[in-house]
């Protein structure tokens, strides 16, 4: 605390001091006896002056103690109970403005409590609604796919519905998995992934996108078992191929394969299609980034690759891509070992 600082802070009790002061040499002066004692006045001025600058110095040192441990409290993003426990124990919370600061602050925690209560009964509203009309959406679809799978002597305009209605199946199952993602915390379950089954199953969640375009799967997986949330792992792959059967022309070939070593075991999904431009390819994980392929050949809300990432670093799975023009995208999911996620987080 500067002294300056403190002394406008204190003006009012200073002035009052000073007043006193003179009042009382004022009065000393104008009394007859005392009329020719100048250095007695000056003498007591002086002592008054002593005991006040003495009494001065003492608050201004414990109001700058305590001032300076909010700061300090401040600077180290320290939880602020831990600081107004620490006055209370010193005896600093006795301060001028340090326990208005401790009711103005429970006050704001209060107001914020409410409000995040509110926002929380808001949200859960909307997700209650959100689920409660795309299971409603996945019913009035299931009735349309058995109405088309009767459709035996129109099988070109059959195909043709069928996949629209797996284009809307895939998009309302994204838009699930994206209002979970935002309340992550309470929808990850771990459990053991079996992660060659969980890629066929991924590849079956596209299978009518990759039929419609004649695009082959070229698998050659090693067994691996890891401890990770089943669903959310699922969620990532199925949004890499489905992302892959998009950018990927007719009669393309996806291929999938892995790698261990000592710190992770790497799964790689590559495909022979267009390709991501250079100056694209770090843009790729950004939120609602649809890139020039995505502008010019899909309707793309550059949604499901976000939350891929998103989900892949709250699972601590290591995601990245690799691209070239023309030839090939290939992305890359590491699942680390323990030593191996060590070393990551490290790094980090």
């Amino acid at each position: 605390m500067r002294t300056m600082a403190y002394i406008k802070g204190q003006w009012e009790w200073i002035a009052c001091q000073a007043g006193i002061i003179i009042l009382v040499n004022v009065v000393l002066l104008t009394s007859t006896p005392l009329a020719k004692t100048l250095g007695e006045i000056f003498y007591l001025d002086l002592l008054v002056l002593c005991v006040a600058a003495a009494g001065f110095f003492l608050h201004f040192r414990r109001v700058g103690k305590a001032y300076g441990k909010v700061r300090q409290t401040m600077a180290a993003s320290r939880d602020p109970g831990w600081l107004f426990k620490e006055l209370s124990e010193t005896g600093e919370d006795s301060v001028p403005g340090i326990s208005l600061m401790h009711e103005l602050l429970a006050y704001e925690r209060k107001n914020f409590s409410l409000k995040e209560s509110d926002y929380r009964q808001r949200m859960n509203d909307l997700k209650d609604y959100l689920t409660q009309t795309v299971h409603d959406l996945k019913v009035n679809l299931s009735v349309c796919e058995l109405a088309v799978n009767r459709l035996e002597n129109e099988m070109e305009i059959a195909n043709k519905l069928l996949y629209q209605i797996e284009q809307m199946k895939f998009r309302i199952n994204q838009a699930l998995f994206i209002t979970r993602a935002n309340h992550y915390s309470e929808d990850v379950v771990s459990g053991n992934v079996d992660l060659e089954k969980v890629v066929k199953e991924a590849i079956a969640a596209n299978a009518e996108f990759f039929i419609q375009k004649g695009i082959s799967i070229q698998n050659d997986l090693r067994p691996y078992r890891f401890i990770s949330d089943k669903k959310w792992v699922h969620y990532i792959i199925v949004q890499i191929l489905n992302n892959s059967s998009k950018y990927t022309e007719q009669n393309g070939e996806i291929t999938i394969f892995s790698r261990e070593d000592e710190r992770a075991y790497h799964l790689h999904l590559r495909d022979n299609g267009i390709g991501i431009p250079q100056e694209e390819i770090d843009r790729v994980f950004d939120k609602g980034f649809t890139g020039t392929n995505g502008r010019n050949s899909t309707k793309s809300t550059g949604m499901g690759m976000y939350y891929a990432k998103k989900m892949a670093d709250t699972l601590g799975i290591g995601l990245r891509v690799h691209s070239k023009r023309g030839e090939y995208t290939e992305f890359v999911l590491s699942f680390y070992k323990l030593s191996g996620y060590m070393q990551r987080q490290q790094l980090m």
